[in-house]
C-alpha cells in the first residue's frame, strides 16, 4: 500500500472557491472526538487530525490537460472531495480530477459535496443546466480511463440548508474519510460538547419524531394565537408541558439521524413563546425551560458550523441561569447548572480562539464551582467541577503563551485531585486525574525553559503511576501513563545535557509499553508509545554516539512507522510524530558514519514524501525534523565543499524556525548553533541565563 501524502484531494470549479475555502478549513481543522481516536474500523484506527488536505490549485489553462503536479496530487491523495455545483459539473478540469482519480483507486473513496444546482437533473428534459454532478461523478469509470454508461452511485453530503446543512453535510465528509457511521459520529460529537452536562444532545429528529416535532410546533404556535386573544393562562399551561416534554423526555431518548432542521424549529418556536414573555416574571420552572431551550439551539447551531450563533445563544442561556441563580443564590442545583452555561459560553469561544473570552467565562466557571463546595465540601461531584474548570483554565492559559498562569492553574487542579483521592474508597480514577494535571505542570515548566523543575515533575508523575500498580498491577491505563511519562522525561533529559540517562530513561519507557502490548497487540496508541520511545532512544544513542545501538533502534522505529502510516495514511500525527523523527534520524546515522551517497539519497527521499506547509501550524517534532534535515544538508554540502549550498541549506533551517514565540528547548540550541557556527543572523535570542539551562547539543548530533 503506497504512503499517501494527502488526507484527500479537494477538487472544484474557481466559481466555487469560497466554499471550497470553507470546508477546507472546517476539515483540516476538525478534532475528533477523543474517545473514537484510534477505534479500529474498516479504513484503520480513527485519526486524531484530518491533516493535510490538497486544496491549493490554479484553475488550468482551457486547452492543456492535468498538468504533472496535479496528477502526482491525486495520486498521492487517500480520497477525493468534489465540491458539486453547475458550475462543476461544467468543468473539464474537474471531471477530469474525478476520471483520473476514479481510474486510478475506483469509486468508493469519492465524497460529492453538493453545494448548488440539483443531482441528476440533467435527466430531466429542460432542467439540464441544474445539473451539479460532472460526468465522471454520475458514471462508473473503467479502469483504461474510459468513462462508461453505467450510472454510478456517488457517496453525497448536501451543504445546503434545504440539504443536511453546512455542518451535518461536514460530518458526512468527516464520517466517510475516518471511515464511521454518521450517527455514531454526531453521537460522540454531541457527547464531547456536552461533556459534563446531565442530559445528551439530541440532534434531529426523524420518521415519528418529525410528526411529533411539528405537532409541539403547532400547538406552541396555536398557543401563541391564542394568548393573543386573551386566553392565555389555559393554553400556556398546555404549552408550558409540551415544551417541557419536548426538552426533557423526547430529547433525551431520540437518536440523532441527520435532520437538525426539525429540532431547530422546534426550539427557535419554543423560545418564540418565551420572548413574548418577561423574563422577570417568569417562574423558576418556565425560566429553566428558557434556558433549555436556547441551550438546545445554540448546540444545533454549533453543529451546524454557526459558531458565533451558538456564543450568542449560549450567552442568553446563562443569562437565564443567571436570573435563575439570583433568586436563590444557595441553591447547588442553581448554581451547577449556571456553571454548565457559563462552561459552554467559554468553550465556544475557546473553540474559534477567542482565549479573552473563553478565559472569563472559565474564570467564573471555576468561581462557580468554588461556590458549590463551599456550600458542600463532602460532595466529590462538585469537587471535581474544581478539578475541571481549572485544567480548562490553564489550557486556555498554556495556548495563550501564558504558561506561568497555567501553571498556577494546573497546580490547583491537582490538588483538587489529591484530596479527592486522598478520601475516596475508589483512588483509582482522582489518583490517574492527579498524574495528568502533573502532566500538564510539566509541559508548562518546559514551556517556560524551567527544565530542571520540568523534571521533577516528570519524576512525580511517574511515581503516582507506580503507586497506582502497586495496588493493581495489570492496571493497563497506569502502564500507558507510565510508559508516556518515562519517555517524555527522557526527552527532558535530553535537553539538559545527559544523553546516556536519557537512552536508558527511554529504554524503559520502551520496555514499559512492549510488555503492554502483549495483552493487545493490535493497539495502535500503544505502537505509537513504542515508536515515540524508540525514537527519543535513537536520538540519545546518536548524541552518545553510540552507532550501532542508535543504528539498530532506528531500523526498528522506521520499520514499524512506515507500517503504522500504511495501516492508514489519514492518521497525521503517525506520520509527523513518528516517521518524520525516525526518518532525520536515519539521515542523522547516514551523515555520522560519513556515508555522503546515503545522506543524498536519503534526503532527496524525504522531500519527496514529505511537504512541509509554510502557513500551517507544525508539531513540536515535525517543525524539528525538517529543521534537522536542512541542517544536516547544510553540514553535508558544507564537508563536500559547496559553502554556497550549504549557507542556503542553513538559512532554510533557520526560516522555519517560529520567529515570535520560540520555547522549545531544541529548537533553540538549533538556533544558537546557526547563529554561532553558521554566523545565520536575526534568529531568536534567549537570556543567557535561560540558554545555561538548555544543553541540547546539536553539534553532538551532528558529530562535529
Amino acid at each position: 500500500m503506497a504512503e499517501f501524502r494527502y488526507i484527500a484531494f479537494l477538487s472544484y470549479s474557481h466559481r466555487d472557491r469560497q466554499i471550497a475555502e470553507w470546508l477546507h478549513r472546517e476539515l483540516e481543522t476538525y478534532r475528533v472526538p477523543k474517545r473514537m481516536i484510534g477505534t479500529a474500523t474498516p479504513l484503520g484506527p480513527v485519526p486524531a487530525r484530518l491533516h493535510p488536505i490538497f486544496k491549493d490549485r490554479e484553475e488550468l489553462s482551457a486547452a492543456g490537460s492535468l498538468n504533472a503536479a496535479i496528477k502526482n496530487a491525486l495520486g498521492s491523495a487517500s480520497a477525493l472531495i468534489v465540491v458539486c455545483s453547475p458550475a462543476s459539473a461544467a468543468s473539464p478540469w474537474v471531471n477530469e480530477e474525478i476520471r483520473n482519480f476514479k481510474q486510478l483507486n475506483g469509486d468508493a473513496r469519492v465524497f460529492a459535496v453538493i453545494a448548488g444546482g440539483e443531482p441528476w437533473a440533467s435527466r430531466i428534459p429542460g432542467q439540464e443546466e441544474q445539473e451539479c454532478f460532472p460526468p465522471a461523478m454520475r458514471f462508473v469509470v473503467a479502469p483504461d480511463g474510459t468513462i462508461t454508461d453505467v450510472p454510478a452511485e456517488p457517496i453525497a453530503a448536501d451543504l445546503r440548508p434545504e440539504g443536511d446543512g453546512k455542518r451535518v453535510g461536514k460530518l458526512k465528509v468527516v464520517a466517510g474519510l475516518i471511515g464511521v457511521g454518521l450517527d455514531e459520529l454526531v453521537r460522540r460529537e454531541a457527547q464531547r460538547r456536552q461533556r459534563r452536562l446531565r442530559y445528551a444532545v439530541a440532534a434531529s429528529l426523524g420518521g415519528m419524531t418529525v410528526t411529533s416535532g411539528l405537532a409541539i410546533t403547532a400547538v406552541v404556535a396555536r398557543d401563541e394565537a391564542r394568548q393573543q386573544r386573551n386566553e392565555a393562562q389555559l393554553q400556556r399551561t398546555q404549552a408550558d408541558g409540551l415544551v417541557e416534554f419536548m426538552l426533557t423526555d423526547l430529547r433525551k431518548k431520540l437518536e440523532p439521524v441527520g435532520r437538525l432542521d426539525v429540532m431547530d424549529t422546534v426550539g427557535r418556536r419554543a423560545l418564540a413563546y418565551y420572548s413574548r414573555q418577561d423574563p422577570t416574571k417568569l417562574d423558576p420552572d418556565a425560566l429553566g425551560r428558557r434556558a433549555r431551550a436556547l441551550q438546545l439551539v445554540a448546540e444545533i447551531r454549533n453543529l451546524r458550523g454557526d459558531s458565533e450563533g451558538a456564543l450568542a445563544a449560549f450567552r442568553q442561556a446563562a443569562g437565564t441561569t443567571r436570573e435563575l441563580l439570583a433568586r436563590d443564590p444557595n441553591n447547588g442545583q442553581r448554581i451547577f447548572d449556571h456553571a454548565q452555561s457559563v462552561f459552554w459560553v467559554g468553550y465556544i469561544a475557546w473553540q474559534r480562539g477567542d482565549l479573552k473570552t473563553g478565559r472569563q467565562a472559565f474564570t467564573e466557571y471555576l468561581t462557580q464551582a468554588q461556590k458549590l463546595v463551599k456550600l458542600d465540601p463532602g460532595n466529590d461531584s462538585w469537587a471535581a467541577e474544581i478539578g475541571y474548570a481549572s485544567q480548562n483554565l490553564g489550557i486556555v492559559e498554556l495556548d495563550d503563551d501564558r504558561a506561568s498562569q497555567a501553571l498556577r492553574e494546573f497546580d490547583l487542579t491537582e490538588r483538587v485531585w489529591a484530596k479527592i483521592a486522598e478520601r475516596s474508597a475508589d483512588k483509582r480514577e482522582p489518583t490517574y486525574f492527579r498524574a495528568q494535571a502533573i502532566a500538564w505542570k510539566a509541559d508548562a515548566r518546559r514551556e517556560l525553559l524551567d527544565l530542571s523543575g520540568a523534571l521533577e515533575e516528570r519524576r512525580r508523575e511517574i511515581q503516582v503511576y507506580r503507586e497506582m500498580l502497586i495496588a493493581d498491577g495489570n492496571d493497563s491505563k497506569a502502564k500507558e501513563g507510565l510508559a508516556v511519562a518515562q519517555y517524555r522525561l527522557a526527552q527532558l533529559q535530553l535537553e539538559t545535557g545527559s544523553s546516556r540517562q536519557a537512552a536508558a530513561t527511554a529504554g524503559q519507557s520502551f520496555e514499559t509499553i512492549r510488555k503492554l502490548q502483549t495483552q493487545d497487540a493490535s493497539n495502535r496508541l500503544w505502537q505509537e508509545i513504542a515508536i515515540k520511545a524508540a525514537n527519543i532512544r535513537t536520538e540519545a544513542l546518536i548524541i552518545a554516539r553510540e552507532w550501532a545501538e542508535a543504528r539498530q533502534a532506528n531500523r526498528w522505529a522506521l520499520d514499524n512507522a512506515t507500517k503504522l502510516v500504511r495501516l492508514d495514511s489519514t492518521v497525521t500525527n503517525w506520520r509527523t510524530d513518528c516517521l518524520l523523527p525516525a526518518r532525520w534520524m536515519q539521515i542523522a546515522i547516514s551523515s555520522g558514519a560519513k556515508d555522503q551517497p546515503a545522506v543524498r539519497q536519503q534526503i532527496a527521499q524525504f522531500d519527496r514524501n514529505f511537504s512541509w506547509d509554510p502557513a500551517g501550524k507544525a508539531s513540536e517534532e515535525e517543525r524539528f525534523a525538517w529543521v534537522m534535515v536542512d541542517v544536516l544538508e547544510g553540514v553535508h554540502w558544507r564537508s563536500a565543499g559547496e559553502n554556497s549550498k550549504a549557507r542556503e541549506s542553513f538559512a532554510r533551517a533557520a526560516s522555519r524556525l517560529p520567529t515570535d514565540h520560540l520555547n522549545d528547548p531544541r529548537l533553540l540550541a538549533v538556533a544558537s548553533y546557526l547563529n554561532r557556527n553558521q554566523g545565520i543572523a536575526g534568529l531568536p535570542q534567549v537570556a543567557p541565563a535561560t540558554a545555561s539551562r538548555v544543553r541540547y547539543d546539536v553539534g553532538a548530533l551532528l558529530n562535529s
